[in-house]
């Protein structure tokens, strides 16, 4: 194993002179959450009628986009551990659980797409599931071993980086989906069409990923808890980020991290994550009917979200290099709050309720785009901080979980509640529906998260090994 000064880091160079042997499996690390971010998106345009030709109603349909979150969050949980577990014990642990995660990729791959064979929808709703365990899963892994490896003051900007291909692999799914509604023929039997090659496209790509992580993928011990046991000096290999008045001989030392810290930092991914799930929930159908416009319209408005995210996670990485990580974190916030109010078409009793113009929807609509992103990378980077030398794979397993649940709860209620607000006023619905109530309660979400980032500042500093001998506060 390597000294701990000599620990390559991720940027591409060691000492300036030498080629960065992470190269390839941080190539693969981007492959791969950006295609299983795909694997959620692209299914849901021919998921209804797919489950449809096999015979599901519309409730089982909503059921099976529910379940694939449900199997994101166990696996977050469930990998998590592992990852821990493997890593104490195994020099090669994060590959043996990367692999046993895109196994379940490929399983339930193989489920969904065999489900129009045996025509069952269950088999078809357990292969979403198994997708979900494999991408809740991977996001786990892929984000400790990140955040184990890379020196601390560049955990952002590398968080940043792969948060960029998750993104971007949701908001690009639907545009991969169209490129096989053209595809229509059979092979002994088996059909290949626009809503089973899908499936055949995730199934392969998971097949290939798992060789190239069986090929390429060689990593390093992990330098926590399982060097910390050994007497390695973690802040040697951190780059003397953490403060430590003696050396581990047994992990003893190792306190407890800022639960207080952790937990508002859950809620701020938490909001972030419901703000995104009604976004993608409610876009399509409300700009369809309040503006007219059509589905080319909604590509295209699509795409500029993709172009928007991309061009923000690079704002990010270098704003990370100048701007302390609470202040980015508190200009997410309010970047989500601008977001929502602007989306807010008037408020509930006004005299003369109007309907959501489209400049201002373009406002908000970016402001919220700009806002995920921004938050979502900058709350796992400032959690990996304050975890510090703690085992991180559990907490992030609960982290991601947490960020899982919005997208189970959220396509429902942003529904449900561009209805529920006209009810509530009794007067007829615009076309598309009012949005007061829906942005109102996101606008709160974000005002909430910005009061808990003020009155639980210090909180969030990173780890220290004592409350005196406080060093590298990101405040």
């Amino acid at each position: 194993m390597k000294a701990a000064g000599e620990r390559t880091s991720l940027l591409g160079r060691q000492g300036g002179d030498k080629e960065d042997p992470t190269l390839r499996w941080r190539i693969l690390f981007y492959v791969n959450v950006f295609f299983s971010c795909v694997s959620f998106s692209i299914i849901l345009p021919s998921l209804q009628p797919y489950l449809s030709r096999n015979g599901a109603s519309a409730y089982f349909y909503g059921s099976t986009v529910a379940i694939y979150s449900v199997g994101e969050m166990i696996g977050a949980i469930l990998f998590g551990k592992v990852y821990e577990r493997m890593t104490v014990y195994s020099k090669t642990g994060a590959k043996a659980t990367l692999l046993m995660c895109i196994a379940f990729g490929i399983v339930g791959s193989f489920m969904y797409v065999i489900g129009d064979v045996v025509t069952s929808p269950w088999t078809i709703f357990w292969g979403r599931a198994l997708q979900g365990l494999w991408t809740g899963g991977k996001q786990v892994v892929e984000q400790t071993y990140l955040s184990e490896t890379a020196p601390a003051d560049r955990v952002t900007e590398l968080t940043t980086e792969l948060g960029t291909f998750a993104i971007l692999g949701f908001v690009c799914g639907p545009s991969f989906g169209a490129l096989f509604t053209s595809i229509n023929f059979q092979i002994g039997g088996v059909a290949f069409d626009a809503y089973t090659s899908p499936g055949w496209f995730i199934l392969a790509l998971c097949v290939g990923i798992f060789f190239l992580v069986v090929v390429y993928f060689d990593p390093e011990p992990s330098p926590r808890y399982g060097e910390a046991r050994k007497g390695i000096n973690l802040n040697e290999s951190r780059g003397g980020k953490y403060s430590m008045d003696k050396s581990m001989d047994d992990g003893s030392n190792l306190s407890a991290p800022n639960a207080r810290g952790l937990t508002i930092l859950l809620l701020i991914f938490v909001i972030h994550f419901f703000s995104f799930a009604i976004q993608e929930t409610i876009t399509t159908p409300f700009v369809l009917e309040a503006y007219g416009w059509n589905q080319r319209d909604v590509n295209l408005l699509f795409v500029g979200v993709g172009v928007v995210s991309l061009l923000t996670s690079v704002v990010v990485k270098y704003l990370s290099r100048v701007m302390s990580d609470y202040n980015l974190l508190v200009t997410s916030l309010f970047v989500g709050l601008g977001g929502s109010l602007f989306l807010i078409d008037s408020f509930p009793g006004a005299e003369k309720p109007i309907t959501l113009p489209l400049s201002r929807f373009f406002i908000g609509f970016t402001l919220i785009t700009v806002a995920f992103p921004f938050g979502r990378n900058v709350s796992l980077s400032v959690f990996s901080k304050i975890l510090g030398p703690t085992p991180q794979g559990a907490w992030f397993g609960w982290m991601f979980a947490a960020g899982a649940l919005p997208r189970i709860v959220g396509p429902s209620w942003s529904l449900f509640a561009l209805d529920l607000a006209c009810q509530v006023e009794h007067m007829k619905c615009f076309l598309g529906g009012r949005t007061w109530l829906e942005f109102m309660v996101s606008g709160g979400f974000f005002a909430v998260g910005l009061v808990a980032a003020f009155v639980f500042r210090r909180d969030m500093r990173p780890y220290s090994y004592s409350d005196v001998n406080r060093v590298g506060e990101m405040l």
